[in-house]
C-alpha cells in the first residue's frame, strides 16, 4: 500500500494499536520530558475563565489545545497596559484576547465553549530572533526520515514550503514529486530549499523521538532555536497531502513513503500490538 492508502487506513480506524493518546499537548509534553527532548514552558493550562493574563511574563504564546497549525493562536507581548499581537502588530485588551479565544472555542467546541482548554506557553524564537521559528516536519517511520518539510506559515499570506529528503539534503526534481492544489497557489509556493545551519541536531532528535514513538509512522514537528532543539508535536494522522486541498503529493512518493510505513511495520513485529 501507498502512504496515501496507510494514512487512511489509520484516519478511518482500521489500523491496530495507533498511541492516539499522543495525539493530545499535554501528553506529548510528559513524553518529550521522560525522553529528555525539550519542549516549550507552559504558564497555564485551563479554561479561559480561570486565565489572568497579569501573572504572565512579558511575551508568550496563547492557544487553543483543541486545534490544529495556527488555528486560533496568538503570539502577544505587553504593550502599556494592553497586549499586541507580535505578527499583526495589532494592539488588543484583555477583553479583545478573550472574545477571540471565545470565537474559537464556539467554533471548535459548540456543545461546551466554556470548558474550552488554553494553553499559555514560552515564545521561541530562531536563531535571528523572529518569531515564531520555521515549522520543521518530519515524516518519520520508526527511526528512519522518509522526508523533511521546513515551513514558514505564520508569517506572511503566503507560506514558502520547502522540501528535503531524509538525510536532509534538497529534494531533487521536487516540482514532480511535489505540488501546490490550483486552488491554493495565492496561499503557498514551493521555494528553494536551503539546509539550515543546525541541520544534524535537528535530524538527531527527529530520529530519536521516532525511534521512541511506538508506531511505524508519525510526523514530528520540530523548531530550531538558540536554545536548542524543541518538540512541537507529533502528529499521527496529518492531513497534509491527504486532503488535496492545498499540498499535493505524487504517485511516486506516496509508493516511496509507503513502502517505508510497512518496512517500520516489519521492524516493530514482535513489539505490543504488532
Amino acid at each position: 500500500m501507498d502512504y496515501l492508502s496507510l494514512l487512511e487506513r489509520r484516519i478511518k480506524g482500521h489500523e491496530p494499536s495507533v498511541p492516539t493518546p499522543l495525539g493530545a499537548k499535554e501528553v506529548v509534553r510528559q513524553f518529550a520530558q521522560h525522553i529528555g527532548v525539550r519542549t516549550t514552558e507552559v504558564y497555564f493550562a485551563g479554561p479561559l475563565d480561570s486565565l489572568n493574563l497579569d501573572t504572565l511574563p512579558h511575551e508568550f504564546v496563547l492557544k487553543p489545545s483543541f486545534a490544529s497549525t495556527s488555528i486560533g493562536v496568538l503570539l502577544l507581548e505587553r504593550f502599556e497596559d494592553r497586549f499586541r499581537n507580535i505578527l499583526s502588530q495589532q494592539v488588543m485588551t484583555l477583553e479583545e484576547i478573550r472574545q477571540s479565544c471565545s470565537r474559537v472555542a464556539e467554533r471548535y467546541r459548540p456543545d461546551s465553549p466554556s470548558t474550552a482548554r488554553f494553553i499559555v506557553e514560552e515564545l521561541l524564537r530562531d536563531a535571528a530572533g523572529n518569531t515564531p521559528p520555521q515549522d520543521v516536519r518530519f515524516y518519520a517511520f520508526c527511526g528512519e526520515i522518509g522526508l523533511v518539510l521546513m515551513e514558514d506559515h505564520l508569517t506572511d499570506e503566503q507560506a514558502h514550503a520547502m522540501y528535503f529528503d531524509g538525510d536532509f539534503l534538497p529534494l531533487a526534481q521536487v516540482h514532480s514529486r511535489y505540488g501546490v492544489a490550483e486552488k491554493a497557489t495565492h496561499l503557498e509556493e514551493i521555494v528553494e530549499a536551503k539546509v539550515p545551519r543546525n541541520w544534524k541536531n535537528l535530524l538527531a532528535v527527529a530520529k530519536r523521538i521516532s525511534m521512541a514513538t511506538p508506531t511505524p509512522f508519525a510526523r514530528i514537528d520540530l523548531y530550531d532555536t538558540p536554545k536548542g532543539v524543541y518538540l512541537g508535536e507529533i502528529t499521527l494522522t496529518p492531513g497534509t497531502f491527504y486532503y488535496r486541498d492545498r499540498k499535493l503529493m505524487s504517485s511516486t512518493e506516496s509508493y516511496r513513503l509507503g513502502r517505508m510505513w510497512a518496512d517500520a511495520e516489519e521492524r516493530l513485529k514482535g513489539s505490543i500490538g504488532f
